[in-house]
């Protein structure tokens, strides 16, 4: 066997095992050894032996990296009684990157309870769903959004309590945004019971964060360019009212132009 060939059966390999579960992977190598040993001659037994040996390998790496990630506990979901959705945006798999104890893993199939401020992803066998623990998710990214994780600092006096933040913003200015629902619960003839969205938006300056709710509080804020804020989304019709959102990104946007 040439040493093409031997490249090329340990890619088949490891192709194999990938797809192979664990239980079976003692099996396999057995046959595949005692196979080798018994149809092949010597040159060939080495070459098979090197390609076994790469094949193994590979499947380890990737099992290590799958078992990584899908660590965590399963999901079961809510009630489908309450009214709305408990994920940020959509109620479907979205595919995403996500920071998962130190490894980067990329195309991850996952959605974001924002009730309970969780990252759930479907696990490989596309049928269960598996809650990540929070502490070891550093960041994600879904949906166009860039999740950051933050800690709580107990020794200075911030606004932030841990959990995952939505970067919204990431100048000198920088803000974020906290995405959280609470199932808001109504008697009437029956219990009526409903996922009700709060958001909440932090701005950085002057060395921390801070939380912004209205205009007057933002332009008090940035208040060395009040004026030409307020006239930069007076000129841009962008309404506080209206789209908060946008208002404190493009504020902090425009400051930092004037300011750097």
């Amino acid at each position: 066997m040439t040493p093409r060939k031997s490249r090329k059966l340990a890619n088949q390999l490891t192709f194999i095992l990938k797809l192979m579960p664990k239980q079976l992977l003692l099996l396999f190598l057995a046959l595949t050894g005692y196979a080798a040993v018994a149809q092949n001659t010597p040159a060939d037994t080495s070459f098979n032996q090197v390609a076994m040996h790469n094949a193994v390998t590979n499947y380890h790496h990737y099992t290590d990296r799958q078992s990584r990630l899908f660590n965590g506990v399963e999901f079961f979901g809510y009630s489908p009684k309450i009214e709305g959705i408990p994920y940020y945006l959509e109620n479907t798999w979205q595919r995403g990157r996500i920071v998962y104890d130190g490894i980067t893993f990329d195309t991850v199939q996952m959605m974001y309870d924002i009730v309970k401020d969780r990252v759930v992803i479907l696990h490989f066998n596309n049928f269960f769903r598996v809650s990540l623990f929070s502490d070891k998710v550093q960041s994600f990214s879904v949906m166009g959004h860039q999740f950051i994780r933050i800690e709580r600092d107990s020794l200075r006096r911030s606004p932030l309590t841990t959990g995952f933040y939505d970067q919204l913003y990431t100048g000198p200015t920088s803000v974020l945004s906290k995405r959280s629902k609470i199932i808001e619960e109504t008697v009437k003839e029956t219990l009526e019971r409903k996922f009700l969205e709060q958001y909440s938006y932090y701005v950085f300056k002057d060395g921390s964060y801070h939380t912004v709710r209205t205009q007057k509080g933002l332009l008090s804020l940035l208040k060395d360019h009040a004026r030409e804020v307020k006239q930069h989304l007076r000129k841009n019709k962008i309404k506080f009212r209206k789209d908060k959102e946008n208002a404190i990104v493009q504020a902090a946007i425009h400051y930092d132009s004037l300011k750097h």
